[in-house]
Protein backbone atom coordinates (compact mmCIF):
# COMPACT_ATOMS: atom_id res chain seq x y z
CA UNK A 1 0.00 0.00 0.00
CA UNK A 2 1.14 3.32 -0.98
CA UNK A 3 -0.55 6.90 -0.07
CA UNK A 4 1.66 9.83 -2.05
CA UNK A 5 0.13 13.62 -1.45
CA UNK A 6 0.65 17.21 -2.11
CA UNK A 7 -0.88 19.71 -0.39
CA UNK A 8 0.21 23.23 -1.85
CA UNK A 9 -1.26 24.44 -4.66
CA UNK A 10 0.58 23.89 -7.53
CA UNK A 11 -0.42 24.66 -11.57
CA UNK A 12 -0.62 21.60 -13.80
CA UNK A 13 -0.30 22.06 -17.93
CA UNK A 14 -2.93 20.50 -19.97
CA UNK A 15 -2.18 16.99 -20.49
CA UNK A 16 0.76 17.16 -18.00
CA UNK A 17 0.66 14.86 -14.58
CA UNK A 18 0.05 16.15 -11.02
CA UNK A 19 3.42 15.92 -9.20
CA UNK A 20 3.09 13.95 -5.76
CA UNK A 21 5.90 15.86 -3.26
CA UNK A 22 5.61 13.57 -0.39
CA UNK A 23 4.82 9.32 0.28
CA UNK A 24 2.83 9.60 3.71
CA UNK A 25 1.88 6.09 3.88
CA UNK A 26 4.16 2.97 2.24
CA UNK A 27 4.22 -0.70 3.24
CA UNK A 28 5.62 -3.74 1.57
CA UNK A 29 7.17 -3.31 -1.90
CA UNK A 30 4.41 -3.80 -4.44
CA UNK A 31 4.51 0.12 -5.04
CA UNK A 32 7.22 2.31 -5.37
CA UNK A 33 7.22 6.54 -5.91
CA UNK A 34 10.27 9.21 -6.37
CA UNK A 35 9.45 12.21 -4.15
CA UNK A 36 8.62 14.74 -6.48
CA UNK A 37 7.68 12.49 -9.31
CA UNK A 38 4.13 11.73 -10.99
CA UNK A 39 4.41 8.45 -10.69
CA UNK A 40 3.23 5.50 -8.88
CA UNK A 41 4.70 2.39 -10.23
CA UNK A 42 3.01 -1.12 -9.31
CA UNK A 43 5.82 -3.75 -9.14
CA UNK A 44 3.78 -6.90 -8.09
CA UNK A 45 0.87 -8.78 -10.31
CA UNK A 46 -2.18 -8.78 -8.72
CA UNK A 47 -4.94 -5.95 -8.46
CA UNK A 48 -4.68 -2.90 -7.44
CA UNK A 49 -7.45 -0.50 -5.78
CA UNK A 50 -6.56 3.24 -6.92
CA UNK A 51 -8.13 6.21 -5.17
CA UNK A 52 -7.51 9.82 -5.96
CA UNK A 53 -9.10 12.97 -4.17
CA UNK A 54 -8.15 16.72 -4.80
CA UNK A 55 -9.38 20.49 -4.99
CA UNK A 56 -8.87 21.70 -8.42
CA UNK A 57 -9.54 25.33 -9.81
CA UNK A 58 -8.93 27.31 -13.25
CA UNK A 59 -6.18 29.53 -12.06
CA UNK A 60 -5.74 33.37 -11.84
CA UNK A 61 -5.80 34.66 -15.90
CA UNK A 62 -7.63 31.00 -17.21
CA UNK A 63 -11.07 31.00 -18.73
CA UNK A 64 -13.89 30.08 -16.78
CA UNK A 65 -15.23 26.53 -17.86
CA UNK A 66 -15.18 23.00 -17.56
CA UNK A 67 -12.08 21.60 -16.48
CA UNK A 68 -10.99 18.05 -15.13
CA UNK A 69 -8.62 15.42 -13.86
CA UNK A 70 -8.14 11.55 -14.74
CA UNK A 71 -6.26 8.84 -13.32
CA UNK A 72 -4.28 7.45 -16.17
CA UNK A 73 -2.06 3.56 -16.47
CA UNK A 74 0.47 3.79 -18.77
CA UNK A 75 -0.23 7.43 -20.24
CA UNK A 76 -3.95 6.15 -21.02
CA UNK A 77 -6.78 7.85 -19.47
CA UNK A 78 -9.04 4.97 -17.55
CA UNK A 79 -12.32 5.21 -18.97
CA UNK A 80 -15.00 6.08 -15.84
CA UNK A 81 -12.25 8.30 -13.76
CA UNK A 82 -12.47 11.48 -15.53
CA UNK A 83 -13.58 13.85 -12.38
CA UNK A 84 -15.20 17.19 -14.66
CA UNK A 85 -16.23 20.60 -12.87
CA UNK A 86 -17.49 23.48 -14.32
CA UNK A 87 -16.09 26.52 -11.92
CA UNK A 88 -18.03 30.27 -12.45
CA UNK A 89 -15.11 32.20 -11.54
CA UNK A 90 -10.98 31.68 -11.54
CA UNK A 91 -9.65 30.23 -7.72
CA UNK A 92 -12.89 28.85 -7.09
CA UNK A 93 -11.86 25.14 -6.07
CA UNK A 94 -14.13 22.32 -6.31
CA UNK A 95 -12.93 18.80 -4.15
CA UNK A 96 -12.87 15.88 -6.99
CA UNK A 97 -12.18 12.06 -6.60
CA UNK A 98 -12.38 8.39 -8.47
CA UNK A 99 -11.36 5.14 -7.70
CA UNK A 100 -10.76 2.61 -9.65
CA UNK A 101 -9.28 -0.81 -10.29
CA UNK A 102 -5.88 -1.94 -11.61
CA UNK A 103 -4.36 -5.43 -12.75
CA UNK A 104 -0.90 -5.61 -12.82
CA UNK A 105 0.40 -8.94 -14.77
CA UNK A 106 3.02 -10.90 -14.34
CA UNK A 107 6.85 -9.53 -15.40
CA UNK A 108 4.92 -5.96 -15.88
CA UNK A 109 5.27 -2.76 -14.04
CA UNK A 110 2.54 -0.38 -14.66
CA UNK A 111 2.31 3.07 -14.30
CA UNK A 112 -0.13 5.37 -12.62
CA UNK A 113 -0.08 8.98 -12.85
CA UNK A 114 -3.51 11.86 -12.32
CA UNK A 115 -3.44 13.88 -15.34
CA UNK A 116 -5.08 17.33 -16.43
CA UNK A 117 -7.43 16.16 -18.93
CA UNK A 118 -8.41 20.11 -19.18
CA UNK A 119 -7.78 22.05 -22.35
CA UNK A 120 -6.01 24.55 -20.36
CA UNK A 121 -4.05 24.76 -16.84
CA UNK A 122 -5.47 23.96 -13.44
CA UNK A 123 -4.83 24.89 -9.95
CA UNK A 124 -4.68 21.59 -7.77
CA UNK A 125 -4.53 20.92 -4.10
CA UNK A 126 -4.52 18.88 -0.89
CA UNK A 127 -4.11 15.65 -4.20
CA UNK A 128 -3.70 12.55 -2.94
CA UNK A 129 -3.14 9.17 -4.47
CA UNK A 130 -3.53 5.56 -2.73
CA UNK A 131 -2.59 2.34 -4.59
CA UNK A 132 -3.90 -0.61 -2.26
CA UNK A 133 -2.91 -4.40 -3.41
CA UNK A 134 -6.32 -5.98 -2.37
CA UNK A 135 -5.57 -9.21 -4.60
Amino acid sequence: MIEVLNVPAQTVAENAALLFQTVAVHSGCAERHRNGGSIVTLTKAGRYLITFSGNIAIPAGGTAGEISVGIAVDGEIIPGTIMRITPATTGEYFSVSAQTYVNNYCNCCASIRVRNTSTQSIDVQDANLTAVRVA
